[in-house]
């Protein structure tokens, strides 16, 4: 898998190459990844039902994928959801924007990081954890709100999942932001990424699973 692996400049170039030369929409892209991490924790869970389950999401499309996620578990059943939302005024218009308000209208249980509380009775009974706060384009120090909540999340004993990139790595270096998100899990799209082999990809990356949201096979052959 590593011999496959790109930079994160080269990952936004196949997406932005898929939109524009072969027509593939970003909403078709986000739908296909926010179900495929839905998938992965219906086929680990034993239950969904039963999952006390917290996404946390950025404002752009790697938010997007967490609201699509989020829809989709909402649909299988559970009802035991909250979403944290960072800088929730400033959502990406287009694809990201449209899924959040999919959510809203939905009734989820929406609400700013601001209002995070570690130790609130929800938090302490939750069972799974979902970063999907920054995606391939991370590059430096986490924000402190951030740190402190990956702190508290990376020290306990709780199923933790990445989208596409454990938030506080760079997807090309291998770097890690202090107290980058510590996966279990990093469910990625397209390709794998060259930081999850490099430095502190491996220890905060977890098992790496790379599926398919529809990027053009041929597309992605010529960057193999």
């Amino acid at each position: 898998m590593e011999k496959q692996a790109v930079t994160a400049d080269i990952m936004a170039e196949i997406d932005e190459r898929a939109q524009d030369e072969y027509g593939v929409s970003q909403e078709l892209l986000m739908e296909h990844a926010g179900r495929s991490v839905a998938e992965t924790l219906l086929s680990d869970s034993s239950d969904i039902k039963n999952e006390n389950i917290l996404i946390f999401c950025g404002k752009g499309n790697n938010g997007g994928d967490g609201f699509v996620l989020a829809r989709h578990l909402a649909e299988a059943g559970n009802n035991n959801i909250m979403i944290y939302v960072i800088d929730i005024e400033n959502i990406k218009n287009g694809a990201a924007c449209d899924n959040f308000l999919k959510i809203k209208e939905m009734g989820l249980d929406i609400r700013s990081l601001h209002d995070f509380e570690v130790m609130s009775k929800e938090v302490l009974k939750v069972t799974i954890v979902v970063d999907s706060i920054f995606g391939t384009g991370f590059k430096g120090e986490l924000p402190d709100e951030i740190t402190l909540i990956w702190e508290y999340f990376n020290a306990i004993d709780i199923k933790r999942y990445a989208v596409d990139v454990p938030s506080g790595l760079n997807a090309s270096t291998g770097e890690a932001s202090k107290s980058c998100f510590r996966a279990n899990r990093t469910i990625s799209f397209g390709l794998p990424k060259k930081g999850f082999y490099l430095n502190d990809g491996p220890k905060v990356c977890g098992e790496v699973v790379v599926v398919d949201i529809g990027l053009p096979k041929e597309l992605l052959a010529q960057y193999r």
